[in-house]
């Protein structure tokens, strides 16, 4: 397919996960925005390998693909177990990726677990980093690399 084709199909179906998984949520500010975070995409090397870690390591679960009745879908809706934004994982061409495509942002996932999670990773062959945040009750943060080299980082709050 070419590449625009595949930048439409993307966008509808973004829009279409955007619409089924409600991103208007009453809320709203004096800016006048009512914008809210709906879904991360991300390029990945392999679908099936990224879809078994983030399913492995965070708990997320499938909840749509496009196309919707292929064995072959190019974009994979994943939500995660506590709710919040979706993650989109997609496969739209042969071509390498970019190098150094983590730099480019990161994954955050909030956890009241973030030792346990950082184990999973660790045992799915990631490489942990705990930063250490000085204080009385600081917040766990960890930061590790997804299989695309995309970072994840881990935040657990203070304990209350």
């Amino acid at each position: 397919m070419a590449k625009g084709f595949l930048q439409i199909l993307t966008v509808a179906a973004l829009a279409l996960a955007t619409s089924a998984f409600g991103a208007d949520d009453g809320r709203s500010d004096d800016s006048g925005s009512d914008a809210s975070l709906a879904q991360v995409a991300i390029n990945v090397a392999d679908l099936d390998r990224s879809e078994k870690y983030y399913r492995d390591v965070l708990g997320f679960t499938r909840v749509w693909q496009y196309p919707p009745d292929s064995e072959a879908p190019i974009e994979i809706g994943l939500a995660a177990p506590g709710g919040g934004a979706g993650l989109v994982l997609a496969r739209l061409s042969d071509e390498p990726l970019p190098e150094g495509k983590g730099r480019y942002g990161r994954i955050i996932v909030n956890t009241a677990n973030a030792k346990k999670l950082a184990a999973k990773a660790e045992a799915a062959g990631s490489k942990p980093r705990f930063v250490t945040i000085p204080g009385d009750n600081p917040p766990t943060i960890v930061f590790f690399r997804d299989p695309d080299g995309y970072e994840i980082e881990l935040y657990q709050g203070p304990s209350p």
